[in-house]
């Protein structure tokens, strides 16, 4: 019969396992590139032929105003042209909601407590998707012969 739950110490072998497979993964990455340094990794990705990964540069906004709420892009020194929507409920004037990654960030200059993740608008990852969609995507295969 196994001891009681309470005595059984599950954690001492789950940390062991790990660690030993720690150890067995950097035992192999340590041998196979002992002779690159790791500041060096994006470059020899790039040596290789394929591109490191990047950040995007388009940031996208959805910021309220007193006359309404405007969506836009800013790319690096371009900001794109602003198009009227409609506010969400919780956003106060002088509020911008920011799209970073899968997720957005309400920012306010005024009341820095605000700034947190909230739901991302529609139209804000509306905008976001159809910039990533390239233009010929719906387009047929053959030319449309």
């Amino acid at each position: 019969m196994p001891p009681p739950t309470s005595q059984r110490r599950p954690g001492r072998t789950l940390v062991a396992a790990l660690l030993a497979g720690t150890a067995a993964c950097q035992g192999d990455a340590g041998s196979q590139g002992a002779g690159t340094p790791s500041g060096d990794a994006g470059a020899a990705l790039a040596a290789e032929g394929t591109p490191a990964p990047r950040r995007p540069t388009r940031y996208y906004h959805l910021r309220r105003t007193d006359d309404g709420c405007e969506l836009f892009w800013i790319d690096g020194d371009l900001v794109s042209a602003s198009q009227a929507i409609v506010c969400p409920p919780d956003l106060q004037v002088g509020e911008r909601v920011r799209l970073t990654g899968k997720t957005c960030m309400r920012e306010s200059a005024q009341t820095p407590a605000r700034a947190v993740p909230v739901v991302c608008p529609l139209p804000l990852m509306n905008m976001e998707k159809a910039d990533r969609t390239p233009p010929d995507a719906g387009a047929p295969t053959d030319g449309g012969k």
